[in-house]
């Protein structure tokens, strides 16, 4: 898959939210569809997928999701992406996962995360995803901050298809998908 030189709609300067960041840079690697089952912690990333022409396709589960994603990398050779929410939901990827990395197929992994910087729920449901996906991933990866998430998920679809290709896997806390910031 090839990354498109110019989003469209997006200006240098402007002012937005880490999600609406993630699916822009989606859009520029080309992503026309995204496999997986909504929830809280990736309201905000649904909203700005919502936003753009990039088509949500739900799943009953995440592992569906997962194994969707494979098999449209399998397929194109371009990464299918996927999104889970928190804890269980992330946790229903590692088989589809383990499916694309044995056999080669591109593809990127979303997940949403409890707040990282503050909760109201302390840590329910948090759970050490990027430690689990590690064995399973070519790169596992929690973004902390606005200025990770383009050069984050640049790497992750780079690392997707280059030499033998495989999963990626990126948590997105849901305190950070809700910051705003400019866009350079």
């Amino acid at each position: 898959m090839k990354r498109q030189t110019k989003t469209p709609g997006l200006k240098c300067g402007l002012r937005m939210k880490v999600s609406d960041l993630s699916v822009a840079e989606l859009v520029e690697w080309g992503v026309v569809r995204v496999y997986g089952v909504p929830g809280e912690e990736i309201l905000d990333f649904m909203d700005s997928l919502r936003n753009s022409n990039i088509t949500f396709v739900p799943t009953r589960t995440e592992w569906g999701a997962a194994l969707m994603a494979a098999t449209e990398g399998r397929l194109t050779g371009r990464p299918g992406v996927c999104i889970a929410t928190c804890g269980p939901g992330g946790l229903n990827f590692p088989n589809g996962a383990a499916y694309a990395y044995l056999g080669g197929f591109p593809m990127v992994m979303i997940a949403g995360q409890k707040p990282i910087n503050s909760s109201l729920h302390g840590h329910f449901q948090n759970t050490d995803l990027v430690s689990v996906m590690t064995p399973l991933t070519k790169l596992a990866v929690q973004i902390e901050s606005l200025q990770m998430i383009r050069p984050v998920l640049r790497d992750a679809f780079r690392i997707a298809q280059e030499e033998k290709p495989g999963p990626v896997f990126v948590v997105i806390p849901e305190d950070i998908a809700a910051e705003e910031g400019e866009e350079n």
